[in-house]
C-alpha cells in the first residue's frame, strides 16, 4: 500500500511517496547465508583475493579491498593498523602459490555487514574470521583476526622435526664459542666473497675475529648456527641499548645456503632481541644484488627504507646497498624460528 506523505521543512512543502508494509515480514538478522548463495560466494572471492600473491603486492588492489578503518588481530594478539598491513603484505615475498579458503561460513549481520568465518590448513593452520562491509557501492573487509588451531604448533613442531629425522641432522641456534674458530675458518674459506664479513683468512685471524665478537657480549650479540652441535652461520645483533636499537647481520657457510636456515636463524635471533633484550628496532643493510639476503630480510618481516648508492666497491664496481628496518610492533611473520639454547 502506498500512502501519501506531507511534511513541512523549513517552510518549503514536500510530497513523500512511501510503502508502507501490511502483513509483509522484515528481513531478521542475523542470517545464516546458505552455501552457494550469490552473496557468500562474493564475499568468498573476495577473501580468496586477499591470498594471491600478486594481489597481497599490489597496493592499489589491496587499498580496494580494506576499508579505510580496517583493523587486524593477529594470531600473535597484537594489533594492526591499515597502513601496517599494506606495507607488510607489499613487501611480503611473492614467490609462493595463494592460499586457499576452506569451509567458509558467513552470517549476514546487517544489510550491509557480513561476518564469514573460515580456515587455513597445512603450515600454521589458522581460523579465520573476517568482517566485511558494503560502502559506496562495493563490499570491503573491515576487520580481520587470524587464531591458530588447536594443533597447529604440532604440526609445525612435526614439520621441523621431520626435517630433522630425514636427515638425521639437529639444527639449532646457540651462542658462539671461541671454540668454533676453525669452522668460522672453514665457512670463510667456502665463498670469496665472505671476506666482507670479516677477517678470518687464516685459523689465526678467524681466532681473532671470534674473540673480537665474544669481547662484549652486552654490546655483541653473536649466535651460532648449528648442525649437529658444529657451527654452520651465524646471526649476529650489534646493540645501541640507549635507544633501544641493534644492528643485524648474518652468514651460512656456502654448503648450506638454499634451506632457509639463514631465514629462521634471524626470526630466532629477532624474537630473542624483542623479547629478551627489550629492542624496539632491529635493522640491516645488504647489497642491491643479493637477492638471498633480500629474501631473508623480507621473509623476516624487515622492511626497505632507504638505499645508499654505490656504497661497495666490488670487482671495480660499485654496489647499492638497501637498508632495512623491522619495529618491535610490526606484524608478526610467518617464518618457524630455529630452536634457541643459551645455557650451553
Amino acid at each position: 500500500m502506498t500512502q501519501l506523505i506531507k511534511a513541512n521543512y523549513g517552510g518549503l512543502c514536500s510530497v513523500i511517496f512511501c510503502d508502507v508494509l501490511t502483513n509483509m515480514s522484515l528481513p531478521k538478522y542475523p542470517a545464516e547465508l546458505v552455501a552457494g548463495s550469490t552473496l557468500l560466494e562474493t564475499i568468498v572471492e573476495f577473501e580468496q583475493q586477499l591470498l594471491s600473491p600478486t594481489i597481497r603486492n599490489n597496493p592499489d588492489q589491496l587499498s580496494l579491498l580494506l576499508h579505510k578503518n580496517f583493523g587486524e588481530i593477529g594470531a600473535s594478539g597484537r594489533t594492526y593498523n591499515r597502513e601496517q598491513i599494506l606495507r607488510l603484505l607489499v613487501a611480503e615475498d611473492s614467490g609462493g602459490s595463494a592460499g586457499q579458503v576452506h569451509d567458509p561460513v558467513g552470517t549476514q549481520l546487517s544489510t550491509n555487514l557480513v561476518l564469514l568465518r573460515w580456515s587455513t590448513f597445512g603450515h600454521r593452520a589458522s581460523h579465520r574470521t573476517s568482517l566485511w562491509f558494503h560502502d559506496q557501492g562495493r563490499w570491503q573487509m573491515l576487520f580481520h583476526q587470524g587464531t591458530l588451531s588447536a594443533t597447529a604448533t604440532d604440526k609445525e613442531r612435526d614439520t621441523t622435526n621431520a626435517q630433522v629425522e630425514t636427515t638425521g641432522d639437529e639444527i639449532s641456534v646457540r651462542k658462539l664459542r671461541a671454540s668454533d674458530a676453525d669452522a668460522v675458518f672453514e665457512a670463510f674459506t667456502s665463498d670469496a666473497l665472505m671476506h666482507r664479513q670479516g677477517e678470518a683468512s687464516t685459523p689465526a685471524n678467524a681466532r681473532k675475529h671470534v674473540g673480537a665478537l665474544l669481547a662484549d657480549w652486552r654490546r655483541q650479540c653473536p649466535l651460532a648456527i648449528t648442525k649437529n652441535g658444529r657451527l654452520i652461520g651465524l646471526v649476529c645483533a650489534t646493540l645501541d641499548s640507549s635507544n633501544k636499537n641493534a644492528w643485524i647481520w648474518y652468514w651460512m657457510h656456502q654448503a648450506f645456503r638454499g634451506q632457509s636456515l639463514t631465514t629462521r636463524a634471524v626470526a630466532t635471533l629477532a624474537n630473542y632481541l624483542f623479547e629478551e633484550q627489550d629492542i624496539y628496532r632491529v635493522e640491516l643493510g645488504l647489497r642491491a644484488n643479493n637477492p638471498g639476503s633480500r629474501h631473508v630480510a623480507e621473509k623476516n618481516g624487515f622492511l626497505r627504507e632507504g638505499i645508499e648508492r654505490g656504497k661497495f666497491l666490488i670487482d671495480g664496481e660499485r654496489i647499492d646497498v638497501f637498508t632495512y628496518a623491522r619495529l618491535r610492533d610490526d606484524p608478526v611473520p610467518s617464518v618457524v624460528p630455529l630452536p634457541l639454547n643459551l645455557t650451553e
